[in-house]
């Protein structure tokens, strides 16, 4: 049973500061997907997705990835990630459509990589973390990802999905507006 005067303590903070992930960049997206999974959680340790959908607001779902965790993978990859649903906005940044497809089936995403060990990191913990990933893909206005692997259950023990929401980083400019490096293709 999680900590109820911690899980308080952690909504008023966001409410009073606008933050409730401290040194994270500050986001109204990401700051609404962590108290979502929290008011979803009620008195368990972890949501399930049923839970969490009930709540998903307009603001969230268009930047968000639901994943199954799939834990009878192949040999290297005895953890693995299915991509279920892919919000709007994702959708519109992402290269190819990952809908279907595992983790390790996509070769900056399997590990050893960050998002992999982001993605493991919640499983794990059963909590959710906060990371920032570098953006792979086509898009000139996006210079980074923040995001948020928020773990799902539904039978309040093992994580069997993870709701990742991401807010995108504007690109890095130079004072005279070019970036600080040219990008090639």
């Amino acid at each position: 049973m999680p900590n109820l005067l911690h899980l308080a303590a952690l909504r008023d903070t966001t409410a009073q500061s606008g933050s409730g992930l401290p040194g994270y960049p500050r986001s109204a997206m990401l700051n609404e997907a962590y108290a979502l999974w929290l008011t979803a959680c009620g008195d368990r340790d972890m949501p399930s997705w049923a839970d969490v959908q009930a709540r998903h607001s307009d603001l969230v779902h268009p930047q968000s990835l639901l994943l199954s965790v799939q834990r009878d993978g192949a040999p290297d990859w005895p953890l693995d990630f299915r991509y279920e649903l892919i919000g709007s906005r994702m959708h519109a940044i992402l290269n190819i459509d990952y809908t279907g497809m595992t983790l390790s089936q996509v070769p900056h995403q399997r590990p050893p990589s960050l998002v992999w060990d982001h993605l493991a990191a919640a499983v794990d913990a059963r909590a959710p973390i906060k990371g920032v990933v570098p953006y792979v893909g086509r898009s000139r206005d996006v210079g980074g990802v923040f995001h948020i692997v928020l773990p799902l259950s539904d039978d309040g023990v093992s994580v069997d999905r993870v709701l990742v929401c991401v807010d995108l980083a504007p690109p890095i400019r130079l004072q005279d507006g070019t970036p600080p490096f040219t990008q090639l293709g």
